[in-house]
């Protein structure tokens, strides 16, 4: 309707130009200054309705959850003395969706009247981000034009991550991934010390007994056995642009909290090592410790100067990883910066398990498992749990 409007005007514009070329005359000029006129007051038209007309939106609440829908509400006003006769909606529809409302559909406003709107908002991903109406495409009377303008004051939600029981991630019950036999039975090490003894794990030395004694001395190591699984977040943000970070991140996130879940209920004992500032590490063996975990992860920010790598080359990284029947890390894509961390683990022959987030792009092939069979990669694409299982 608007190229067909504009083709008209065009058409109109010249046959005015054609007519005061050749026969002149007041009524050729009034024809011409009518066709010159109608650009002119539909754009003022237009400019007096984006300044007369008032939105407002708003949630329950400005922290929500994502895959859960929340109330939403949109009014919009017409405070001038004029209809207007051409209103239509655009969304924020990369990280969130609006139910019964058609970005196509076009409203009209008479006078001193508003349109309330009451709806369904849904976010798909956990992290900070503008929800809501973006744009408005007002247009004139005429149907010709039309001018698309954003929002002075967007609607900005903060989405927690949401909580996906699953029964079964990657196809297999992850239950068995507590049962695989750790030949050293490693524990928890303790302050005593005694001299070393061929086998010892040197990670265990005692560095200032040693130097005291002028002998190597060993951490003697007492306690329970820890016979459980040790989660690896990876902490970075790879893209500066939302669009690529926020899915995987949340993606990152919803893995971790399903996982930690899963083997809470399971009573398969669990750690969650991940990296806000420095190395963390949440121990999870009931509902408290899962709603800290819960906590932690909410208010975690990803970092563009973190990584898996970053986590490797701590100092005190390796004894982190001691005495777990299984390791599972938990990334956002093949990375180089994977590389010494899983040589750390494989150094220490424990079953790992990789998840990789991405999108199955070029160069973002899967890895081939090591020889031994202990490290085993799964691929999953960046879409919620909600959405589709691993």
């Amino acid at each position: 309707m608007k190229n067909k409007g504009v083709l008209i005007l065009a058409s109109l514009f010249i046959l005015s130009l054609v007519g005061i070329s050749f026969y002149g005359g007041p009524v050729t000029y009034v024809f011409f200054g009518t066709i010159l006129m109608i650009p002119v007051m539909s754009y003022l038209y237009i400019f007096y309705v984006i300044f007369a007309l008032k939105i407002f939106q708003k949630t329950d609440g400005r922290d929500m959850i994502s895959g859960t829908p929340s109330d939403f509400y949109i009014t919009l006003q017409n405070e001038g003395w004029i209809s207007f006769s051409s209103l239509r909606i655009i969304f924020y529809s990369s990280f969130s969706t609006i139910s019964e409302i058609d970005d196509g559909a076009v409203y009209e406003l008479p006078p001193q009247s508003s349109i309330l709107k009451t709806t369904k908002l849904l976010c798909r991903y956990r992290g900070e981000y503008n929800v809501g109406i973006e744009k408005i495409v007002v247009g004139d009377y005429l149907g010709i034009f039309s001018v698309t303008y954003r929002i002075r004051e967007p609607l900005s939600v903060i989405v927690s991550p949401a909580i996906v029981h699953m029964t079964d991630i990657g196809g297999r019950d992850n239950r068995s991934d507590a049962q695989y036999d750790d030949p050293r039975k490693r524990t928890d090490p303790d302050i005593t010390v005694r001299e070393y003894s061929y086998g010892d794990d040197l990670r265990f030395v005692n560095w200032k007994a040693t130097s005291v004694m002028n002998n190597l001395m060993i951490r003697e190591r007492h306690g329970e056995e820890k016979s459980g699984i040790l989660i690896v977040m990876d902490p970075g943000r790879y893209h500066a642009d939302a669009g690529l970070y926020l899915p995987a991140e949340n993606k990152v996130m919803e893995l971790i909290l399903s996982l930690s879940l899963y083997f809470m209920e399971n009573n398969v004992p669990t750690d969650v090592l991940f990296m806000p500032d420095d190395i963390e590490k949440i121990t999870i063996r009931n509902v408290a410790d899962y709603e800290t975990l819960y906590g932690s992860m909410t208010g975690y920010h990803f970092r563009n100067d973190a990584s898996l790598k970053s986590i490797s080359d701590k100092e005190e990284t390796g004894p982190l990883f001691g005495g777990y029947r299984m390791i599972i890390v938990v990334c956002q894509s093949n990375r180089d910066e994977t590389d010494g961390l899983l040589s750390i683990l494989k150094a220490d022959d424990i079953p790992i398990r990789v998840y990789l987030i991405g999108d199955n792009e070029p160069g973002n092939d899967l890895p081939d498992a090591d020889r031994s069979g202990r490290t085993e990669f799964i691929m999953t694409d960046t879409r919620p749990l909600s959405e589709v299982n691993v």
